[in-house]
């Protein structure tokens, strides 16, 4: 009989605790600029948005914008070699999408500085960043204060505030102002491996 009801409590314990931790999980994600992103890899095997879901420790810009008709996904790997990938979705199913918002980022004139980063961290599993720094958000206005790589390519900084953040976690590791900086604007990811479809929103 004890063991029963010790059992039920741990039971319940722990359901309790995958609700704390689920309730964590979606406070953390942002929804002050819609961001709503889908990819399906299968379509196009070998891309830099799954080098990145598939390598801890690789992350890669990404942004989109409507050409000839057709969506072009761009994506910027932080493996130094400063190339940009342009993925042409051609399919019917795949341009019924809208890529219009993926996140803060709206420069008409460079589409490849808006959008989100993305990739697999050390202890979180797969991570996406807003690609605008949130201080400079909050601050000055307007929403075009792209992040880029730093040396080590595992952090981002800021070219007009000079934060640095860290792609783990999202937190600032130099440059902070004060204890009210904000960190970075995280949103959710959902793949399932190689060959499935890659969502990235809030």
């Amino acid at each position: 009989m004890k063991n029963s009801i010790y059992n039920k409590v741990k039971s319940m314990a722990g359901i309790a605790m995958l609700l704390l931790c689920s309730c964590d999980a979606e406070n953390s994600i942002s929804t002050k600029y819609p961001c709503q992103f889908y990819f399906k890899s299968q379509y196009h095997p070998g891309t830099s948005l799954e080098t990145a879901l598939n390598g801890t420790g690789i992350y890669t810009m990404v942004s989109a914008k409507k050409v000839n008709g057709a969506w072009n996904i761009y994506s910027t790997l932080n493996d130094g070699k400063k190339q940009t990938e342009t993925i042409i979705l051609s399919t019917a199913k795949e341009n019924y999408a809208n890529y219009t918002y993926l996140g803060a980022g709206n420069d008409p004139k460079d589409a490849k500085k808006n959008g989100f980063i993305m990739g697999l961290s050390n202890f979180s599993g797969p991570v996406a960043w807003d690609r605008q720094c949130p201080n400079c958000l909050e601050q000055y206005g307007g929403t075009n204060y792209p992040l880029e790589w730093t040396g080590n390519r595992q952090s981002v900084i800021c070219d007009k505030c000079k934060r640095i953040y860290s792609l783990e976690n999202g937190t600032i590791t130099s440059g902070g102002k004060s204890k009210s900086d904000k960190p970075l604007m995280q949103y959710r990811v959902t793949y399932g491996g190689k060959g499935t479809d890659i969502y990235v929103g809030n």
